[in-house]
């Protein structure tokens, strides 16, 4: 788990930690028939960091702040229980992995778009810049994956040394190792790729993209 997730998630244990202890407060009062309630402005401080934390880490148009910010008050034992729920829920799907997801979305987004740029240059005649963000993009397609799988690989790997991971680890088939081996070849190569070749790696590239990480997109929120 990345360190900034777990930072987040301590923010998250934190709160959770301030009110479980405001919720020992509010049930003592709510079953002992006290009149006397907890401190308001204690009770509105926690609120408000917990609304903070939220929208900073989902998003004011999320579910989890969305449920929060609208909760109907009861009273402040039965409300408690409710809103440490929904952080409860939130922390989860921080732990199983809500920050992957988006940043997944993202780079899918990204790598379609630098491909649709390259298809642009190779269209304009400069086979050789649409070469390069060809490469860059397969090959920050390959970590992603790699990421996604949780097997390591360094930054200095090239395209056929990822590739041998994946496939070594199953996540690849042996036909899309071998098809990866042959565009890096091509890639490689000095005079540079023509525009069929061009455009027939590019549309396996962009099936490639779809197949193992657009598929693997979880929206969860």
């Amino acid at each position: 788990m990345p360190d900034w997730t777990k930072k987040v998630i301590k923010l998250f244990d934190s709160l959770l930690e301030q009110g479980e202890e405001i919720k020992k407060t509010c049930k003592r009062l709510y079953f002992s028939g006290n009149k006397k309630t907890i401190q308001p402005e204690f009770f509105e401080s926690w609120k408000t960091n917990c609304l903070t934390l939220l929208k900073s880490t989902f998003g004011s148009s999320s579910a989890h702040y969305d449920s929060f910010v609208n909760l109907k008050f009861f009273d402040y034992y039965n409300s408690m229980q409710i809103y440490l729920g929904i952080l409860k829920g939130a922390k989860v799907d921080l732990e199983e992995g809500y920050f992957f997801h988006k940043d997944l979305m993202l780079s899918v987004n990204i790598f379609d778009s630098l491909l649709s740029r390259a298809r642009e240059y190779c269209e304009r005649g400069n086979e050789q810049k649409a070469a390069v963000i060809l490469e860059t993009v397969l090959l920050e397609i390959l970590t992603k994956i790699c990421e996604n799988k949780k097997l390591a690989y360094r930054r200095e790997d090239n395209i056929p040394m990822i590739a041998e991971k994946l496939a070594t680890a199953n996540v690849i088939l042996d036909t899309v190792h071998t098809k990866l081996d042959e565009i890096q070849d091509h890639l490689s190569n000095s005079s540079g790729l023509n525009a069929v070749q061009f455009t027939e790696y590019l549309e396996w590239i962009q099936e490639f993209l779809n197949d193992y990480l657009g598929s693997q997109i979880m929206i969860l929120n």
